[in-house]
């Protein structure tokens, strides 16, 4: 009888008590470089398919190509928001023009880009199953690659919020004696092209100087801190001395965040209480809401559950616990996640409710909560939710790739007539007048004077030709509001009809310009000359202003 090798009969013990989902995980460590080009050719594939050659009737996304060109045409530095998105798209129209779709297509670019470098940021760092699985659905998630092909600057931030993490994990990695000044020097260079991208991108400071703090890198800290600093002076003085900005980046936002209402400063401003349960109505909306519906497992848009809120935040509690222990990377992640979505919360109106707001940190969101759930099925035995993760991936999987077939056949007309050059295919009559009306008042109004509008970016977008825009109505008071439009030299306005609920014809539109106007007339109507209307149903006005 032959005796037992007792090496081998420990390796094979070691087999044994080696878990099923660990032997899952080694395997998608050898193959990561290959899921990672999978992931890479379903996002180009997808990004093609779901391509959206129009600006969007929000005007947000408009409005930046606008900044943008003010900036590079008439050196007019843009304050309002993040100023670096569209410093960045006004060199692309100083050497191409005012090329929408090339402007687009950067977009594409950078969430390309962010998907590199978020893979090469959390390779080795994290478990490679849930790496694996959160590069897959990105990579064709229908809510994400809407912004592929968007001039939001959401594409734009998650490349800098992933050039972050790959620097700060390199950084974190070494000891405290190697990390080099310079280092930290470039995370705080980075951490402020993220607050000049977005305003709540500020807030990312605060995490990297907690988690520095917390493995008492003193020196790093300090480094990272003034470096941030220096960066924000350096701008200040640029803009100080180079241009005449009449409001800082917070400042043109702030009030708008404090109001209650923030179309109407009468309101007032928003209490302490008003703060907490906006933080708590946020809450409910984009964790029970929007992320339930970039996983797919969500079909109902309009409506939101605290059960599902409670439940997101207990798991992040338990990621937050075992990352203390187990992992650094995910820890970081945690505290960034924590400071930026908190902002977020809190800052935000809660009658915006658009999922683009918290968009770019869904890939972080999935890998620091499937994290919490995977330590958790370490413990001996719990490890029956290793299966249920396995089983959720599956689900999740199906679930997105069922959501992106649908929208990729919605949008196939689309795509064929946007590659036609059909600049009004889908529209609704409201917007084909409306936008009609801008293009006619741009061709028959002198350039000396100015015409006002509700949506001035994608007026000019189609129009070629800056507009005055007309947001909230400040006063009742007739000669203020006849003063605020001569001030800007408008002596034309547009009125339309565009709808408060887009997806529907009802008795409700977007009225702030027919309000404006009508307080005007009553005490003045022989002010208020009609001069063309555009449409059959759902008419656009041009309207002259006597002065």
């Amino acid at each position: 009888m032959s005796k037992k090798n007792p090496r081998k009969s420990k390796r094979n013990q070691a087999a044994i008590k080696e878990s099923f989902f660990n032997r899952v995980d080694r395997f998608f460590y050898s193959k990561s470089n290959l899921i990672f080009w999978i992931s890479f050719g379903f996002t180009l594939l997808f990004s093609f398919l779901l391509f959206n050659f129009r600006v969007s009737e929000a005007g947000d996304d408009s409005a930046y190509i606008v900044r943008a060109y003010d900036f590079i045409k008439e050196g007019i530095f843009p304050a309002f928001q993040g100023p670096l998105y569209p410093m960045v798209l006004s060199l692309f129209i100083w050497i191409f023009g005012l090329n929408i779709t090339l402007l687009k297509f950067l977009s594409l670019i950078a969430l390309v880009f962010h998907l590199y470098l978020f893979y090469k940021a959390f390779k080795g760092n994290v478990s490679s199953t849930i790496l694996s699985f959160t590069l897959i659905i990105i990579s064709f998630n229908s809510y994400l690659l809407y912004y592929s092909s968007q001039t939001f600057n959401e594409a734009f931030f998650m490349l800098l919020q992933a050039s972050l993490f790959l620097l700060f994990f390199k950084v974190i990695s070494k000891n405290k004696e190697d990390a080099k000044w310079f280092d930290y020097l470039i995370i705080g260079m980075f951490l402020f092209l993220l607050g000049i991208t977005k305003t709540i991108g500020f807030s990312a400071l605060f995490a990297a100087l907690v988690f520095l703090l917390l493995e008492k890198r003193w020196k790093g800290s300090l480094i990272t801190f003034f470096s941030f600093v220096g960066f924000y002076m350096i701008l200040s003085l640029v803009k100080k001395y180079f241009f005449d900005v009449g409001t800082a980046q917070f400042e043109s936002q702030l009030n708008t965040l404090l109001q209650v209402n923030p179309y109407d400063a009468s309101e007032g401003v928003e209490t302490f209480s008003g703060f907490i349960q906006r933080f708590l109505i946020n809450s409910k909306l984009y964790l029970s809401k929007h992320f339930l519906n970039f996983l797919g497992l969500k079909q109902n848009l309009s409506s939101s559950t605290i059960s599902l809120t409670i439940l997101v935040y207990l798991i992040f509690f338990i990621s937050f616990i075992f990352s203390f222990k187990k992992n650094r990377y995910i820890l970081f992640t945690g505290l960034y996640l924590l400071f930026m979505c908190g902002a977020t919360f809190l800052s935000l109106q809660t009658r915006w409710d658009q999922d683009r707001l918290i968009i770019p940190f869904f890939p972080l969101m999935l890998i620091f909560l499937l994290s919490g759930i995977h330590y958790l099925g370490e413990i001996k035995k719990l490890r029956w939710i290793h299966a249920f993760m396995i089983g959720f991936f599956v689900i999740v999987f199906f679930a997105n790739l069922s959501v992106t077939t649908k929208r990729v056949k919605q949008n196939n007309d689309f795509l064929i007539n946007g590659l036609a050059g059909n600049q009004f295919y889908g529209m609704t009559p409201d917007w084909v007048n409306y936008i009609k009306m801008s293009q006619w008042a741009a061709e028959n109004i002198p350039d000396k004077v100015a015409i006002a509008c509700r949506k001035p970016s994608v007026s000019f977008i189609y129009a070629q030709r800056k507009f005055r825009g007309i947001y909230r109505i400040p006063t009742e008071n007739a000669d203020t509001l006849l003063k605020n439009l001569k001030d800007q030299n408008v002596h034309y306005v547009i009125m339309g009809n565009l709808r408060k609920y887009p997806n529907q014809k009802t008795e409700y539109t977007i009225n702030t310009v027919q309000r404006y106007l009508y307080y005007i007339q009553v005490k003045y109507p022989e002010k208020i000359r009609h001069i063309h209307t555009i449409g059959l149903d759902e008419k656009a006005y041009l309207f002259q202003i006597a002065y």
